[in-house]
């Protein structure tokens, strides 16, 4: 536990453990929790304590899997992530596995595989909402792309913003979600840029980031953009379908364990790319074929 001044701390897990997050505690007159999934001793801490009000992030089970543990709490999530974290069905749709896979059987494993289980939401967020916990006042960012319901907390008399999964990792962003958007990621980042914030408090990995958080926001944008430019290099040198593009793995490169789950990450992060692509007009689709479009050149596409 890291403490930012008299109400807040962060409870820090180091590393990339899932199903584990940085969160944020709020000791104040309305006890407030941001995200649920810190680490054991934290987590013990929490439970001894009266907490009042619970707001997530975004949507994803390794942000809200011990909310189970807050029964006399008030949970409040954005509305566009409410399917995935209210049903199966939805987190299996917003996943893509019933897209890929018609077995439910595989269906489950998946479900058992990310720990899933519902979450009682109470409320919701929205972008530009003041909430006030006493001395200390927090504003809702929505900061759509990592999921479309993701949202960041700009403290203003502390001078930080907590980021969520925008977390600045050396992977880089993630975006294997059905309504996953570059545009809207990309977005979300030029907003974080232009409000230069004194530091950031991200959701995974290095807690606190204090030096050189303009560049780093941009450099953790530039990956995408490296990623794209492989997809755009693969589409240019013959490989046409989802299926040929993936095999390479312009996005991750090397794929974790399990490979089988990083792999169906893989291909949803390259059909987040190529729906960009279009969008954009760089790449047309004939059923399920891309190409790029008369005169686009991987050197002349951003």
């Amino acid at each position: 536990m890291i403490r930012i001044d008299e109400h807040i701390s962060v409870l820090d897990f180091a590393g990339f453990q899932y199903p584990h997050c940085n969160c944020l505690w709020i000791d104040d007159d309305i006890k407030c929790l941001i995200d649920t999934n810190p680490g054991t001793a934290d987590l013990d801490y929490l439970r001894t304590q009266a907490v009042d009000l619970i707001i997530h992030t975004h949507g994803h089970i390794d942000h809200y899997l011990y909310n189970q543990y807050f029964p006399n709490s008030k949970i409040l999530m954005h509305k566009a992530d409410h399917a995935a974290a209210q049903s199966a069905d939805g987190c299996l749709d917003e996943f893509g596995i019933k897209l890929f896979y018609d077995d439910p059987r595989i269906h489950q494993q998946f479900l058992d595989g990310i720990l899933y289980r519902v979450s009682r939401i109470d409320g919701e967020i929205e972008d530009n909402q003041v909430i006030k916990l006493g001395s200390t006042t927090i504003e809702t960012l929505h900061l759509p792309g990592h999921s479309p319901g993701h949202c960041g907390f700009l403290f203003p008399e502390q001078g930080f913003i907590f980021t969520g999964d925008i977390d600045l990792s050396k992977f880089g962003p993630w975006y294997a979600n059905m309504g996953c958007s570059l545009a809207e990621l990309f977005r979300s980042i030029d907003r974080l840029l232009s409000m230069k914030p004194d530091y950031l408090i991200t959701g995974h990995g290095e807690a606190i980031v204090k030096k050189d958080v303009s560049r780093r926001l941009r450099a953790y944008r530039d990956i995408v953009y490296a990623r794209q430019g492989r997809i755009v290099d693969l589409i240019y040198s013959g490989h046409h379908s989802l299926e040929e593009i993936a095999r390479s793995l312009p996005v991750y490169v090397k794929l974790p364990q399990p490979k089988s789950i990083f792999y169906l990450y893989e291909k949803i992060m390259i059909m987040i790319h190529l729906r960009y692509l279009q969008e954009m007009g760089h790449v047309v689709q004939e059923n399920d074929r891309y190409y790029l479009r008369e005169g686009a050149r991987p050197s002349n596409i951003s």
